[in-house]
């Protein structure tokens, strides 16, 4: 189940200084949604296996962007939490 609020914050993240907002306020970006104490401080600790359930895979791979993985790492870190399950109904 997604966490509205966790993808509104990560959203509201892609305009122009969204990076740089996150570097360097990222304590006061997270205490303006409504997140819930598990979500707020895997956002805290760059805790991805947690957020990957509550956030919209599209969103997740800005995420991992904007945290500074390339284009391969963040395709292999989102890989890495599919179960054997997912990737095949994914992959065929």
């Amino acid at each position: 189940m997604t966490d509205y609020w966790a993808n509104k914050m990560i959203f509201d993240l892609q305009g122009p200084d969204g990076k740089d907002q996150w570097i360097n306020h990222r304590a006061e970006i997270v205490s303006r949604y409504q997140l819930l104490p598990e979500v707020e401080q895997a956002f805290l600790n760059d805790d991805i296996g947690t957020l990957i359930p509550v956030i919209n895979p599209y969103l997740m791979r800005f995420f991992l962007l904007m945290l500074g993985y390339d284009d391969a790492k963040s395709i292999a870190v989102l890989e890495s939490f599919q179960t054997e399950e997912q990737r095949k109904r994914v992959n065929g």
